[in-house]
């Protein structure tokens, strides 16, 4: 069995807090363990009295008292370098864990024996002592933890991997975790969740559990832990701060220019955008052509000729280079969407393939350049951005598979982050919506492209399921904004036929939703 060290740093709690944070060391059902505290020189009287009180009541606590107040950062590595255990964790001088926490983790690190950071999910309390804000977390997500500390509390590393690292830094406090998280996840073997919440977060005066603005510093030094990681890792990005305790990040250089195809199926449909009768076909193509600062792009065109007859696709409000780029494909014979995309595929020439509804408009200059940044993992299959309706609301901020299939953030505005940011920091999700997406060519092979099972709608889902099932991520990322016009529906499916092939081929994911439900209290 594991031997835990728990570090905590120490100056100024609240009695009470204290004295909850000592007891719930003491009720942990799991015995073996080490509790390693540094006061940084408290003012407050009582603190070292209840302290040494502790020490004398339990041989296994631990206290050592600075001789000068160094602030969190040197209190916390003075912690850790009391450490004796095989692993460690924080746990912050007036919190809570819940007295099973140490051996849910015992068994997860006994059931994973490469497990080098495990984090569980986490509530707040407030002064009442009521519980609230559970925070169910996703499985390990790279993507967003490069826009949030969403793993917090709960963490337990490995003491040697902490030790590789070189344990906390100098010039991060307030986001000392964060930083250290970051450093420790580039070369931890395994990650782990614990869905379960096994750590309760005080709010206090103070506190950044009540108030994300209560450490402004914290803020900035967020910014520069992931920073700082980008550069560790070699990729050029700009990190931004959005509310506080989340940011994102922008791609800024992308390691090779590849050829990307933007495929377009078209019916020749006419609709009004603004007050203004367009082509669809003819607007989204100059739109691209106007806003696109990627330059290595081709644009395919699927013609449905069946469905505007007498109409010939032109594009001569276009420049001879931006014609060039372009490639109509007429078809001989009737065609949906998905089947189009095929077609599409076959005659596109990219590395990465772009999928776009024509009734759509792309507001972000540098949309291809972010697509292609996230594609530099080599597990990211596919990426979808911020869908918006032509009024501004967030028609989809990815796709939720829990229940009946559904676009996350339906009808909030565009300024929501949502619940944890789910609308504001790029993440995996379990889907994205045809209206764009990328994918690369590799993933789109594998996959077998886009089933023709589907009458109506379904198969952007079926496709991405059948990435997750292959272990491809999807990832939604808000740094590109794409405006759908249309009809715009919180449900996906209007024929109930096709929600029932989608749900016969992926009950399984539907009931195992991950990704979607971050945020979520499971016990209801």
């Amino acid at each position: 069995m594991p031997f835990f060290s728990i570090v905590t740093p120490v100056y100024n709690p609240p009695a009470d807090a204290l004295l909850k944070c000592i007891k719930s060391m003491r009720k942990q059902t799991f015995t073996d363990w080490e509790w390693c505290v540094v006061d940084d020189q408290s003012t407050d009287k009582h603190v070292q009295r209840i302290l040494q009180r502790a020490m004398a009541k339990d041989s296994r606590i631990r206290v050592a008292i600075r001789e000068t107040n160094g602030g969190i950062v040197e209190a916390s590595q003075d912690a850790l370098d009391m450490a004796a255990g095989e692993f460690v964790g924080l746990l912050d001088h007036d919190d809570a864990l819940a007295p099973e926490a140490l051996a849910k983790v015992a068994a997860t690190l006994l059931a994973n024996p490469d497990a080098d950071y495990v984090y569980t999910d986490e509530d707040k309390i407030n002064s009442e002592g009521q519980h609230y804000g559970p925070f169910t977390k996703p499985p390990f997500d790279l993507v967003r933890l490069r826009g949030q500390n969403y793993c917090c509390h709960f963490s337990v590393f490995r003491k040697t991997l902490l030790n590789d690292i070189g344990g906390f830094r100098p010039g991060f406090d307030g986001s000392q975790d964060y930083d250290l998280i970051l450093r420790a996840i580039e070369r931890a073997r395994s990650v782990i969740h614990i869905p379960e919440v096994l750590y309760h977060w005080r709010v206090v005066p103070g506190s950044t559990s009540g108030d994300s603005m209560a450490k402004p510093y914290a803020y900035e030094a967020g910014q520069r832990a992931i920073e700082q990681h980008f550069d560790r890792v070699g990729i050029k990005a700009e990190v931004a701060k959005l509310q506080p305790g989340s940011y994102s990040h922008t791609f800024t250089q992308i390691p090779s220019s590849p050829l990307v195809s933007i495929v377009i199926p078209t019916t020749g449909v006419k609709s009004r955008v603004w007050g203004a009768s367009v082509r669809m076909i003819e607007h989204l193509v100059a739109n691209i052509v106007e806003m696109t600062t990627y330059d290595n792009y081709e644009i395919v065109v699927i013609d449905n000729p069946h469905a505007h007859p007498g109409y010939t696709v032109p594009f001569d409000q276009l420049d001879d280079s931006s014609r060039c780029r372009i490639s109509v494909v007429g078809l001989t014979e009737p065609a949906g969407f998905s089947e189009m995309c095929n077609i599409g595929f076959d005659h596109a020439r990219g590395e990465t393939i772009i999928f776009m509804d024509e009734n759509s408009k792309v507001t972000t200059p540098a949309w291809i350049e972010q697509f292609l940044g996230q594609m530099i993992d080599p597990q990211v299959g596919i990426v979808g951005p911020m869908i918006l309706m032509d009024d501004g609301r967030i028609e989809s901020s990815g796709i939720s598979l829990h229940s009946t299939p559904h676009r996350i953030g339906w009808g909030n505005s565009s300024r929501d982050p949502g619940i944890w940011g789910n609308s504001a920091v790029a993440r995996i999700v379990s889907g994205v919506t045809d209206t764009c997406f990328a994918v690369k060519r590799s993933v789109f092979r594998d996959l077998g492209g886009f089933s023709p099972e589907f009458q109506h709608h379904g198969a952007d889902l079926d496709f991405c399921c059948k990435a997750r099932s292959l272990e491809y991520r999807i990832v939604w990322t808000p740094t590109v904004r794409v405006i759908h016009f249309g009809r715009h529906r919180l449900s996906i499916f209007d024929d109930p036929e096709d929600l029932l092939v989608l749900t016969r081929r992926w009950k399984s994911y539907m009931d195992s939703e991950q990704y979607s439900l971050v945020g979520r209290d499971r016990t209801r």
